[in-house]
């Protein structure tokens, strides 16, 4: 600085000129809410209630799974095995998150969150806080990054409850200010008109924070295909009025090319299906029912917790001999389950042959699997390895072994429990939690390997057998040409994306078709759309999806479910505060605790002024000059007081004329009198 030079010399110093520049958010990065196959990233980490971005379908899919099985499945046949298209039927899915995530990427998405709140065999439920849709939402609250908020799956509560999530998506992106929810519609059951449906959504959905959400109405046809296989098609074949299996239906002349019998594979094929399920069954015996359908990993997880809080607990000793006394349960029945004689001592070497038979029938397993599986055989010679270590002969590591050897799980617990009060009174407790945390980690790889390697086997062994079964490909034809109509919001959200990447976030997401659909479940004219358009009663417009003629399906609306208000009544109206407001806000951060004089006030009016007339230049604000599409204000006696600047606040002011969607388009004609 000036004036603190006290050598002689040459000194540059740096001016800054130019104000600091305002930093664009992201503005189309939905949060889906629902229920998922899995959710599961690694071993160790579980996804459930955990909001998880990803940037593509096969990431969703590596993290979550695909899409529910149709529980619900007939199909019948005539005299020459072809399926009877009216009356082979598909109860549609409950379950529409995944659909919902090949929508959005397939009509323009791009990042996203997931917050799943449970597998495919939990009830869709509401919840509070911390549990259901509604925890999800809660979960929300401490990532910056979303931007819209969306519930595919929340179409399946009741309407009450259902306008309950709404009105609290709506106060989070109040109170927020960042975020702005789609919503869909409740389809109820049939003989309510599309009018009723509209109704009750406006009776349910209040009237607060009303400009930060969307409505859109009717539901979709997808063109997806279902993923049936011969375990969900082979129950449920008849054939003339009676049932069928796909053995039943095949000749003995018919081999395949090593002369083998399909009927005989076929039988193969019986066998693994049962066996597989036995596997799920014994799993489930000695973990418990699985929860919202967890994965494996999960459970074992909720174990390790109490594990590790073992280590800190007074009570350690029998709290590590219950973990302990579980892992080894764990082998007995996978014994049981696997080779059905849960007495034999020999579960290590059963487990691992059984193992291995699946690793050389379906090439499915990694070398590390497999090693895992190896360890299994290996953990005679080191776990807790405390053979010299206790005066006690009988506290031996070989006193442990024989007790389990001989599956007297109670003895073992003594054991166990005699070596842990020992290791406690000696120090070497962590030692004991180190080998006790490698042996479960070494049964959880073992287990789940196990039953992904009975699946492979499954699936592999399938798709030898199918393509010699002539009519099965007419089967799947039939199942996947069922339509699958799921809610809209997964669609609109990709459309949001897709606009604001390519045009920007100030123009209305609408009249754009749809991708991936091939109808809708309601049609929609000019005189229905009134009604959506233009509510008489609380203004809350419900934004209609519309075929036409030779355009496709398309997006037929772009208003708020604050339809009476003029300043909010439009998406990009609203959604454009949002990103300017989000904008401004993070990139002038560096305002707190500057001075709060006119050298500060000139840099922050500049810096949002260039802001503002970029925005201007691409078409986001309307006016033929600057002045006329923005102004800036901030100063004392301006924005500010004398006391304002005591009390240390520095008030900017933003006014913008916001471009509005053309929403009616009115051409006037008129006779004109001939004149020569």
């Amino acid at each position: 600085m000036s004036g603190t030079y006290k050598t002689p010399g040459v000194y540059v110093e740096e001016i800054s000129k130019f104000p600091p520049s305002v930093a664009e958010v992201e503005t189309a990065i939905p949060a889906f809410i629902g229920y998922t196959d899995q959710a599961t990233k690694v071993v160790e980490n579980d996804l459930r209630n955990v909001p998880t971005r990803i940037s593509s379908l096969l990431e969703y899919e590596q993290l979550f799974g695909t899409g529910p099985v149709y529980s619900s499945l007939s199909i019948k046949l005539n005299a020459s095995n072809t399926p009877i298209e009216n009356e082979t039927t598909i109860a549609n899915s409950k379950f529409h998150l995944y659909d919902s995530i090949r929508l959005f990427y397939d009509n323009g998405g791009g990042s996203c969150y997931i917050v799943s709140v449970g597998g495919y065999g939990s009830e869709i439920e509401l919840g509070d806080n911390s549990t259901g849709l509604k925890g999800g939402l809660e979960q929300l609250k401490k990532y910056d990054e979303p931007t819209l908020i969306l519930f595919p799956d929340a179409v399946n509560l009741s309407a009450d409850k259902l306008g309950t999530l709404q009105q609290a998506a709506l106060q989070l992106c109040s109170s927020l200010g960042d975020r702005f929810v789609i919503m869909d519609v409740k389809d109820s059951a049939a003989g309510n008109t599309l009018l009723n449906d509209l109704e009750t959504f406006r009776n349910n959905v209040g009237m607060n924070h009303l400009k930060y959400g969307s409505a859109y109405h009717p539901y979709l046809n997808t063109v997806y295909t279902k993923k049936f296989r011969f375990r969900h098609i082979n129950p449920n074949i008849t054939k003339e009025g009676n049932p069928r299996t796909l053995k039943e239906l095949m000749k003995d002349s018919d081999v395949d090319e090593n002369g083998i019998k399909i009927k005989d594979r076929l039988v193969q094929l019986e066998n693994l299906v049962t066996d597989n399920n036995n596997i799920a069954a014994g799993i489930t015996g000695f973990i418990g029912a699985q929860t919202g359908g967890d994965s494996l990993a999960a459970i074992f997880r909720s174990k390790k917790t109490d594990f590790e809080n073992a280590a800190t607990a007074a009570n350690k000793t029998s709290r590590i001999k219950a973990i302990f006394n579980f892992l080894w349960d764990a082998l007995l029945n996978i014994d049981g389950m696997l080779a059905n004689n849960a007495a034999d001592p020999k579960v290590f070497t059963k487990l691992i042959t059984n193992a291995q038979f699946l690793i050389s029938a379906t090439g499915f397993v990694s070398s590390s699997v497999k090693n895992a599986m190896q360890e299994l055989v290996n953990l005679d010679n080191e776990a807790f390895n405390p053979t010299n270590d206790l005066s006690n002969s009988a506290n031996t590591y070989s006193a442990i072994a024989a007790n389990f050897k001989s599956a007297t799980l109670s003895g073992l617990a003594a054991a166990v429990s005699n070596y842990m009060v020992a290791a406690d009174a000696d120090g070497r407790f962590a030692e004991a939690l180190k080998k006790l945390e490698e042996l479960f980690t070494v049964i959880q790889e073992g287990i789940e390997s196990v039953e992904q390697m009975g699946i492979a086997y499954e699936e592999t062994h399938e798709k030898s057998i199918i393509p010699y079964i002539p009519f099965y490909k007419g089967i799947l034809n039939t199942l996947n040409s069922k339509i699958t109509t799921i809610p809209p919001s997964g669609a609109i959200a990709g459309i949001y994306a897709m606009t604001d990447r390519e045009r920007g976030v100030w123009k209305a997401p609408a009249n754009i078709s749809i991708s991936s659909v091939n109808g809708v479940s309601e049609f929609i004219d000019n005189s229905i759309q009134e009604n959506m358009n233009v509510d008489v009663n609380a203004g809350k417009s419900v934004n209609a999806i519309r075929p036409f003629s030779g355009k496709g399906i398309l997006v037929w609306g772009a208003r708020t479910l604050a339809g009476n208000d003029n300043e909010w009544r439009y998406i990009p109206v609203r959604r454009f505060y949002n990103f300017v407001e989000e904008s401004t806000k993070k990139s002038t951060s560096w305002v707190v605790f500057e001075p709060n004089d006119a050298n500060t006030w000139v840099r922050i009016k500049g810096q949002i002024e260039n802001f503002l007339n970029n925005l201007w230049r691409r078409g986001a604000l309307a006016g033929a000059k600057p002045e006329h599409a923005y102004y800036v204000n901030v100063g004392l006696g301006i924005t500010m007081t004398q006391q304002d600047i005591l009390d240390g606040k520095l008030i900017v002011e933003i006014g913008m004329a916001v471009v509005r969607p053309a929403e009616f388009i009115i051409l006037r004609f008129s006779h004109k009198l001939q004149e020569s």
